[in-house]
């Protein structure tokens, strides 16, 4: 009985560490992704731009130059990560789920007290340019 205690734990623990170091199910390229804003008393509105991704930085980037990403977390196909703008005067939190050649996400950017979210979905359309 002893050992069944045991065993349990221990495969548990193999089977999470397992999913943390597998490579996420994603095809690196040249990604299409469409961002839609939705922000309180705001009309929704959506943007398309490409952006090369990797297993190894598959984090989309943001283009803002004062802007650093932080935190980044991979488990299985999902990855989360921060993003701190100006000393903290925004800050945003990111998740997408990869699933070969496709993404799905939500950023929720907080400034000044306010929260916008953003749906963003995203398609593998080549190689890297």
């Amino acid at each position: 009985m002893k050992k069944g205690i045991c065993f349990i734990p221990m495969v548990l623990f193999l089977f999470f560490a397992t999913l943390s170091f597998a490579a996420p199910n994603m095809e690196d390229g040249l990604w299409e992704i469409t961002s839609m804003m939705d922000m309180p008393g705001m009309p929704a509105r959506s943007f398309t731009h490409s952006s090369c991704l990797t297993k190894e930085k598959a984090v989309p980037q943001t283009s803002q130059s004062d802007c650093t990403i932080k935190d980044v977390k991979n488990l299985g196909n999902t990855f989360t990560w921060t993003v701190v703008c100006r000393e903290g005067a925004t800050m945003s939190k990111g998740k997408v789920t990869y699933a070969g050649t496709t993404m799905d996400g939500v950023i929720e950017t907080t400034t000044n007290g306010k929260t916008m979210t953003m749906r963003i979905k995203g398609k593998r359309i080549g190689p890297c340019k």
